[in-house]
């Protein structure tokens, strides 16, 4: 696959995370409504290298980051590996 066409594959993933994002965020603000106090939960994962690290404001949302940390991780190791060039 000719560089090019993979620079504009990444530009597009880009742009769709993006949009993507954006979506998710105008969503849930109209569902909850400007005035209404709910419970807030969070989360983050920081990915170092191979290691990634957690934080999540309950155990709930840190198990279900940290399982989507190792399907991303796995994903790319396999991505890394099917697409690499001897």
């Amino acid at each position: 696959m000719p560089a090019a066409h993979l620079a504009s594959l990444g530009v597009a993933l880009i742009l769709v995370g993006f949009t993507v994002t954006i979506i998710a965020i105008l969503l849930l603000s109209f569902h909850r409504g400007w005035g209404e106090k709910g419970e807030g939960r969070g989360g983050a994962v920081i990915v170092l290298g191979p290691i990634p690290i957690v934080i999540g404001s309950d155990p709930g949302t840190a198990r279900t980051l940290m399982l989507l940390a190792i399907i991303l991780l796995a994903a790319a190791a396999i991505l890394f590996l099917a697409l690499r060039v001897v």
